[in-house]
C-alpha cells in the first residue's frame, strides 16, 4: 500500500523505517504530582523516558500548552476516573452508613427530635473527589497503570534536536497508530497551528466518531458543584449544631451556592455558543504558532494529506488545498462538537452523582436513629422518601441549574447578573416546594401501608429510568462524509479519467492508514514493544 500513495504522505502517517519513534507513556505517569508533566511544554532526557517503543498507542491527546496544567489535570481524572471513583465510593459509603447505624460515628441533634449521623455527608463528597483526582495513582501502585498514551512533550525527544525533528515529522502517524483521539478543549484550541495540523492529520484518516471531546471548564464545573454541595452538608450540619434548626440557614445556603454553580454553567454556555462561531468561521491561515518558521511546515504537511486523502485532485496548488481544509472543519465540526457537547454541561450519571451526594449520603446518616430507639419503619420511610427525592426533586433542581442559564446569553452586564439570579430562583422555589411535598409524604408513609407502597414503586420506576439512560451512551457524531466524497472536482470524463489512479491511491491510502493493509498489531490485546500487556482499566 506503501508503494501506492506518494512518499511524502507515507513519511507523514506510517513509522516505516523508523518504529523505534512509536512511543507512548502510561496514563498514570502523565497524572502524577496532579499533572505535573503539563506545568510547561520542555522536556528533557527524563521526561522522554516517562515513554517507551509500543505497537499500538491508545489514546491519542490533543492540547494546548497554553492551558493552565490544573485545568488539565481536572479534565483527564475526570474522563478517565469517574467512573472508577463512582465504583469505589459505592461500598465506601455502604460502610459508613452501617457504622452510623450502628451508632460508632459521631451524630448531631436534628429537629425531628432524633440525631443523625454527619460522616457520610461529609466524607463520601471528599472521598469521591480524592478518588476521581488521584485514583489512577492509587491503582498505578498496584501495577495498573492505565491506557497508553500519546503525548508530544514525553513521547517526542525534546533535546535531541535530530529525534525532535522526526518526532514532529511523525505527527499523524502518531495518530494514526492510535486508537481514538482525545481533544481537550479550550477557547484557543482552534486558535493554535499545530493543534489545527493535529486536526487536520485526524480528519485525513479518521471518522470523527472516533474522537472525543472534553472541554477542560467541564471539569471545573463538576468540580466545583460537588463542592458547593458539600459546603452545604456541612453549613447544615453546623446550623443543627449551634443552631438547633436548619429551616433558615438551608434556604439562604441554597441561594448563596446556586448562584455560583448558575454563573459557571452560563459561562460554559456561553463557551459553547462560540464554539460554533470560531468553527463557522474557522480559516487556516489565522492561526497563531509560536514558532513562525513551522508554519511553511504544517501547510505543506496538511495540503499534502488533502491531495491524498481526495480531497483535491493531485494537482492542486497548495491554497486549494488548505482552503479544501478550511472547507472540511466548516461543515463536519460545528455539528461534530454540539453532539459531542450536548445542550448541557452533564450528561445522566453526573447529574446522578450530584443527586447521590445531596441526598443518599443523607438517607445514610439518618440510620443513625436506628441505634437512638426510633421506629424501623419511620427509618425505613425517611430513607425511600429520600431516595425519590434523589431520583426525581434534585435532578429536576440540577437540570433546571444546568439548562435555564443556556438562555438570553446576548444579555450583559447586570441584566445577565438579573437572569442568573432568575434561574436560581426558578429552579429552587419549585423544588423547595417539591421537596417539601417529598417530606410529607414520607411522613405519611411512615404510616400507612400504601403510601409507603406508591413510595417503593416510584423509586423502583425511576431507577429503572435511569439505569435504561445511563446504558445509552450520548450520541456520537455519525460518520463524516470522505473528504474525497466532498472533492469539489468537476465531474467531466476527463477529470473522471484523471481520478482513477487518484482513487486507487486513496484506497490505499485509506486501507493503510486504519491498519488493514499495514498491521501493527495482529493480537486483539495491545500491547508495549516489549511484549507487556497494556492496561486499560
Amino acid at each position: 500500500a506503501i508503494d501506492r500513495i506518494s512518499s511524502d504522505v507515507a513519511d507523514l502517517v506510517t513509522f516505516e523505517g523508523c518504529t523505534e519513534l512509536r512511543r507512548a507513556v502510561p496514563l498514570s505517569r502523565i497524572l502524577r504530582s496532579r499533572g505535573r508533566v503539563f506545568a510547561d511544554s520542555s522536556g528533557s532526557a527524563a521526561t522522554y523516558l516517562l515513554s517507551k517503543p509500543v505497537l499500538r498507542i491508545g489514546v491519542f491527546l490533543s492540547h494546548n500548552w497554553a492551558v493552565s496544567r490544573m485545568l488539565k489535570f481536572l479534565a483527564l481524572s475526570y474522563h478517565f476516573s469517574f467512573g472508577l471513583a463512582s465504583l469505589l465510593v459505592l461500598p465506601f459509603a455502604l460502610l459508613l452508613g452501617v457504622a452510623t447505624a450502628l451508632g460508632l460515628l459521631p451524630v448531631v441533634d436534628d429537629p425531628s427530635g432524633h440525631p443523625v449521623g454527619i460522616s457520610c455527608r461529609i466524607v463520601c463528597p471528599l472521598c469521591f473527589l480524592v478518588l476521581m483526582l488521584f485514583g489512577r495513582n492509587i491503582l498505578a501502585w498496584f501495577g495498573y497503570e492505565g491506557p497508553s498514551v500519546f503525548l508530544d512533550k514525553v513521547c517526542i525527544h525534546q533535546e535531541d534536536m535530530a529525534l525532535k525533528q522526526q518526532g514532529i515529522e511523525k505527527l499523524g502517524a502518531f495518530l494514526a497508530a492510535s486508537d481514538s483521539m482525545l481533544v481537550l478543549y479550550s477557547d484557543i484550541y482552534f486558535v493554535k497551528l499545530w493543534t489545527v495540523y493535529e486536526l487536520a492529520s485526524f480528519l485525513s484518516q479518521r471518522e470523527i466518531s472516533e474522537m472525543t471531546v472534553v472541554p477542560v471548564l467541564h471539569a471545573l464545573v463538576f468540580c466545583v458543584v460537588l463542592i458547593c454541595l458539600t459546603i452545604t452538608h456541612v453549613l447544615q450540619i453546623l446550623a443543627q449544631r449551634f443552631l438547633g434548626n436548619t429551616q433558615l440557614a438551608l434556604p439562604v445556603v441554597a441561594l448563596v451556592m446556586g448562584s455560583v454553580v448558575t454563573f459557571l454553567v452560563r459561562q460554559w454556555h456561553r463557551e459553547r455558543a462560540a464554539i460554533d462561531v470560531r468553527l463557522t468561521n474557522f480559516r487556516l491561515q489565522d492561526c497563531s504558532c509560536y514558532c513562525e518558521s513551522d508554519r511553511p511546515l504544517v501547510y505543506s504537511n496538511i495540503a499534502n494529506l488533502m491531495r491524498s486523502c481526495g480531497a483535491v485532485p493531485n494537482s492542486a496548488v497548495q491554497e486549494q488545498a488548505l482552503d479544501a481544509f478550511n472547507d472540511l472543519v466548516r461543515r463536519t465540526m460545528p455539528q461534530a462538537f454540539r453532539t459531542f457537547l450536548g445542550r448541557v454541561p452533564f450528561q445522566v450519571k453526573h447529574y446522578l452523582a450530584f443527586s447521590a451526594v445531596r441526598n443518599c449520603t443523607l438517607m445514610m446518616d439518618k440510620w443513625a436513629q436506628l441505634a437512638n430507639g426510633r421506629d424501623p419503619r419511620a427509618v425505613l420511610a425517611d430513607s425511600v422518601g429520600l431516595l425519590f427525592e434523589t431520583l426525581t426533586v434534585w435532578w429536576f433542581i440540577a437540570a433546571a441549574l444546568t439548562t435555564l442559564p443556556g438562555f438570553h446569553l446576548q444579555l450583559t452586564g447586570w441584566r445577565s447578573i438579573a437572569w442568573c439570579g432568575a434561574c436560581v430562583v426558578a429552579s429552587l422555589v419549585p423544588g423547595g416546594i417539591l421537596l417539601a411535598l417529598c417530606d410529607e409524604g414520607a411522613k405519611r408513609a411512615a404510616d400507612s401501608d400504601p403510601v409507603l407502597a406508591v413510595f417503593v414503586a416510584a423509586d423502583i420506576c425511576a431507577l429503572i429510568i435511569i439505569i435504561i439512560c445511563l446504558r445509552s451512551k450520548r450520541i456520537k457524531p455519525a460518520p463524516s462524509p470522505s473528504p474525497a466524497e466532498n472533492s469539489a472536482v468537476d465531474n467531466t470524463a476527463g477529470a473522471c479519467d484523471a481520478q482513477v489512479p487518484q482513487e486507487a491511491a486513496n484506497s490505499a491510502y485509506q486501507e493503510m492508514v486504519l491498519g488493514r493493509a499495514m498491521s501493527f498489531n495482529d493480537g486483539s490485546q495491545d500491547t508495549w514493544a516489549d511484549g507487556s500487556e497494556l492496561d486499560y482499566n
